[in-house]
């Protein structure tokens, strides 16, 4: 995410055309993923144990992404923007009327917890009957179908989707946060009948590409060409992450970056904002990218190493 936020920023398609690929494909596979992950740790760390005991830490993570994005948005509007930091550019903010753009993701992620938290005994439910539960995650994916042009309030259309303005609708991404949650409850490794299935949401979206001269399915909002587009390559990366972590334990920055993505994605967004204006003359291309983006994962791991060492001390 932070290496497609770069490119978009910093980069020009006419200039750099692979840049387009690349982009794209990150743009497919990277929200979904990230739902996906809320689902499987939020299962291990809530959902599998009794709601008295995680429902105060579910809503203080729900709270503290939603302040996420307040603080992202607003350097969004800011910076990019050019919007005077004073009230009438917080409180539309605050109140989820305007939704800006490159922080849409993290309201979404609020509203997803916050969600499963009002739906903990359910999902707890759903998830210890497989068979009610993916006739659910299907039934989920029908919601691509509506009409996604009669939703003009800003709230349906964070949860539902809208035409309008850019959104992740809660509705149509939750299988995934729901398949991440059945995952790490039946610890589900490498198995054929997931490849199988993985393989055939992606097909979908090729089949899409062929039929359409290779025009991209809907993002914004999302078509279930787009929704399901990602699952094969998530599932390859669930099982080299599960691999990671059993044989990779000495990899330590990847470890940092998995226990603090939240503060990875919020300073890369500020820092990358901050500087669209400094460097609008500065065109990076996919290389030149990569390592903008190493670096400014490297800086970020480096405060978050200095604030972990005054914690312990």
């Amino acid at each position: 995410m932070v290496y497609t936020h770069v490119l978009q920023f910093f980069s020009d398609v006419s200039l750099f055309p692979s840049i387009h690929y690349s982009t794209q494909f990150f743009n497919l596979i990277t929200f979904s993923g990230f739902v996906f992950c809320f689902g499987y740790v939020c299962q291990l760390a809530y959902y599998s144990k009794p709601f008295s005991m995680v429902y105060k830490k579910m809503f203080l993570t729900g709270l503290k992404t939603l302040l996420a994005f307040y603080i992202s948005g607003l350097a969004f509007q800011v910076f990019v923007g050019n919007q005077p930091l004073n009230i009438e550019t917080i409180m539309p903010i605050v109140l989820l009327q305007v939704i800006p753009g490159w922080s849409e993701f993290l309201v979404s992620f609020s509203l997803i917890i916050l969600i499963g938290l009002g739906l903990f005994p359910i999902l707890v439910w759903i998830s210890n009957r497989p068979i009610t539960f993916w006739v659910i995650t299907l039934l989920l994916l029908a919601t691509t179908w509506i009409d996604y042009s009669q939703i003009t309030s800003t709230y349906m259309g964070l949860l539902i989707g809208t035409a309008h303005f850019p959104t992740f609708p809660v509705l149509q991404y939750l299988p995934f946060y729901l398949i991440g949650i059945y995952f790490a409850k039946y610890q589900i490794g490498l198995k054929w009948k997931y490849l199988l299935v993985s393989s055939l949401g992606t097909i979908l979206f090729i089949y899409y590409l062929v039929t359409t001269d290779s025009q991209l399915p809907g993002r914004f909002p999302p078509s279930i060409y787009w929704i399901v587009g990602p699952t094969f390559f998530l599932y390859i990366y669930y099982i080299f992450s599960k691999w990671l972590d059993r044989f990779g334990k000495g990899i330590g920055i990847f470890k940092v970056m998995g226990e603090n993505v939240l503060f990875y994605l919020l300073i890369s967004n500020v820092f990358i904002f901050s500087l669209d204006s400094a460097l609008s003359l500065y065109v990076v291309g996919p290389w030149t990218g990569l390592f903008f983006t190493i670096c400014l994962l490297l800086v970020i791991t480096y405060f978050i190493n200095i604030m972990t060492v005054r914690v312990r001390k």
